[in-house]
């Protein structure tokens, strides 16, 4: 329990971009294990709070086999519907249609959707905290860090503190914009130069040259999906 505690405290710690909690996180005998810790209790607890933020939705929603039936009632009686509806073959694949998406809309509406997100919500994190701590580690070496490895994706996992607040947005009328992602980059930033001991400029590229080349990526990514399919499109 006292590793649980520390650990929140650690990151309650890192939110308010305090060094010394990043000092810490560097300097614990495993570094990964705890920041893997610390990772999964923040997306569970946002997967959690998301949840009750749907049933509460959810609640307050009314029935969507009522709305269906409404508004094909009133579909019904719009002089389009007189005029298709005479062809046995329309009526038949309307039905599966309307009938297919409005299944699929009460599924996804249901609370118990939202379950799975205390799975995929922590796998998310977890992808994104070793891809940008491994690039923010060769980046970091590069620009002449001195941290290792196993100290650097531990500092780098304290930059998902900030998600948590997302459980602000339960509340009516409030928005957080850009705010959570614009805190987690200055985390990682106290993070990145606290554990490789870098001068404040180098740690600034350190933090964002992962987030550049994955921009760069993205944008080939598309510019050769469109070479591609303007090919196959010229050869048919």
């Amino acid at each position: 329990m006292n590793g649980l505690a520390g650990t929140l405290r650690m990151g309650w710690n890192a939110l308010l971009l305090k060094e010394e909690a990043y000092e810490e996180m560097r300097a614990d005998a495993n570094p990964v294990v705890k920041g893997l810790l610390f990772i999964v209790i923040v997306g569970v607890a946002i997967a959690l709070l998301s949840l009750v933020g749907n049933v509460l939705e959810w609640a307050s929603t009314p029935n969507l086999n009522q709305i269906k039936d409404t508004i094909f009632h009133y579909m019904t009686q719009m002089p389009w519907w007189e005029m298709a509806s005479k062809d046995p073959n329309f009526v038949r694949i309307f039905d599966q249609i309307w009938n297919t998406n409005w299944y699929t809309a009460t599924l996804f509406s249901s609370p118990g959707w939202s379950a799975i997100d205390i799975i995929l919500i922590p796998l998310g994190l977890i992808v994104r905290w070793l891809i940008y701590g491994l690039l923010a580690y060769l980046f970091a070496r590069w620009l002449g860090g001195t941290g290792d490895l196993s100290g650097t994706l531990g500092v780098v996992a304290l930059a998902a503190a900030p998600q948590i607040l997302t459980a602000l947005t339960l509340f009516p009328f409030v928005t957080l914009g850009s705010v959570v992602s614009i805190w987690g980059v200055l985390c990682a930033y106290v993070g990145l130069k606290t554990a490789h001991n870098l001068p404040w400029h180098r740690a600034v590229w350190a933090t964002l040259l992962p987030f550049i080349l994955a921009l760069v990526v993205v944008l080939l990514a598309g510019c050769l999906g469109t070479a591609i399919l303007a090919a196959v499109v010229k050869g048919a």
